[in-house]
């Protein structure tokens, strides 16, 4: 399974350096993505920033996020049940990696969710948060 933290799921809908490449490795397998409430929430917070900052237009943004929820309904994603004490615990012992990496609260939950999920490739377009999923999900290959 991949797991696509918020920067690389954007990707899929709109056309930003890198998303040639992230159509490529989800196309290639056939397995639901997770999209856990976190993503969910950054993903559609971050189109109607756009519209906030005058970057798409707020029709566009509809569109997409029309376009978001009909794949959700088709099976295309799915929300993984992730045990909120356990992400809660990981996630506070991955702040141990901050100092180090300058890792924010929302990389290490990411990376917390997608070892939860048991994710086989972990997808990012931030630097530092590749940096901890390399750290801390060794079985997991990075992107």
């Amino acid at each position: 399974m991949i797991y696509l933290d918020t920067s690389a799921f954007i990707k899929l809908y709109l056309h930003e350096p890198g998303s040639v490449e992230v159509h490529r490795l989800v196309v290639a397998q056939d397995d639901p993505l997770p999209v856990t409430h976190l993503m969910e929430l950054e993903f559609l917070n971050a189109l109607r920033f756009k519209a906030f900052l005058k970057e798409m237009a707020a029709a566009e943004v509809g569109r997409v996020i029309s376009l978001y929820r009909e794949r959700k309904r088709g099976g295309q994603y799915f929300v993984p049940l992730l045990d909120p004490i356990t992400l809660h615990e990981m996630s506070l012992r991955m702040t141990e990696r901050t100092p180090a990496l300058g890792c924010r609260a929302l990389d290490i939950l990411h990376v917390a969710s997608a070892v939860l999920c048991e994710a086989k490739l972990f997808v990012t377009a931030d630097r530092r948060q590749a940096g901890l999923a390399k750290a801390e999900a060794r079985d997991i290959a990075v992107v």
